[in-house]
């Protein structure tokens, strides 16, 4: 006996974008966290700024100063060991396969 077996694609990608949006809050607030882990450092500032000014449920990550973007470009080093220009890259880097198990458990975890 033949068995037919539907599948509504629209239903499916909803219930998976509701995932995805569930997921992100923890994976964005980790993505954060070791971003500036290795962030430049002088007196907190620009990390303060990317606590205040990110967005985790929107996947949005900003370092929200006037010097933010100069400093993440700027090549020369940081007054902190460890810190360092382009601090995002950097983690990624280091973490990525991280991340990577940490979104594929939020979506299972969501599903």
């Amino acid at each position: 006996m033949p068995v037919k077996i539907k599948i509504d694609a629209n239903q499916v990608g909803a219930k998976v974008m509701t995932a995805w949006k569930d997921g992100l809050t923890a994976l964005s607030e980790e993505i954060l966290a070791d971003c500036n882990e290795y962030c430049k450092e002088d007196q907190h500032t620009l990390i303060d700024s990317s606590l205040a000014a990110s967005v985790p449920s929107e996947g949005k990550l900003i370092w929200e100063t006037p010097y933010a973007k100069r400093q993440y470009w700027a090549i020369k080093t940081s007054l902190t060991p460890g810190r360092t220009w382009k601090w995002c890259e950097t983690a990624k880097r280091k973490h990525k396969q991280r991340w990577k198990r940490l979104a594929e458990s939020e979506l299972r975890e969501h599903l």
